[in-house]
């Protein structure tokens, strides 16, 4: 986080089911272009996708780090930022898989940054009420955000967060934690 400046940092909370389908078409280049007939995928952010079982792209398949991001084009293609060029997929080989984002509708959400994990009081509280978390519902979306002047009144090396979602019938969700690092400003 950047002091004296606005801040803000996105997520998805994908766990609204598994989708599982395989591949019909690849259309090789860079992007890589594939179809999937109503795959899904929201319309707003990337989304981690597994490819797996590709027979003559095998660039395509998931490696060790088990995802690659792509991005929806229609109801029925994506493309992944992999270049297929000179390469022929054999028809019929591959599908994908991915968590679809959770159905986030009338939900709110609440986060605290602390300088320590155990600290009874709290640097900056952000909530939906407060406009410091926005929900966006079409690709589970939380945007943490802090204006310009906010971020010039904080006063830490490192804090820490934790992001807590609130369904429609009380119950509670922990979706993220992490720390942020203060880059501290100098010109002011």
């Amino acid at each position: 986080m950047a002091q004296g400046t606005d801040w803000a940092t996105t997520f998805n909370w994908y766990g609204g089911g598994k989708f599982l389908a395989p591949i019909e078409e690849i259309d090789p280049g860079y992007p890589t272009r594939i179809r999937v007939t109503s795959h899904l995928l929201p319309t707003v952010s990337s989304t981690p996708i597994i490819i797996s079982g590709v027979i003559g792209m095998e660039i395509l398949n998931s490696k060790d780090t088990g995802v690659e991001l792509c991005d929806r084009e229609d109801a029925d293609y994506f493309t992944v930022p992999i270049s297929t060029v000179a390469k022929e997929w054999v028809l019929g080989t591959g599908e994908i898989t991915y968590w679809q984002p959770t159905n986030i509708t009338s939900y709110t959400a609440r986060c605290h940054l602390r300088k320590k994990w155990y600290s009874t009081t709290y640097l900056q509280e952000l909530t939906t009420e407060n406009g410091g978390i926005v929900l966006t519902a079409n690709d589970a979306s939380i945007q943490l955000q802090l204006t310009a002047v906010q971020t010039a009144a904080l006063d830490f090396d490192t804090c820490y967060f934790q992001v807590e979602m609130i369904s429609p019938g009380g119950i509670i969700a922990r979706v993220a934690q992490g720390s942020i690092t203060m880059d501290r400003e100098i010109t002011k």
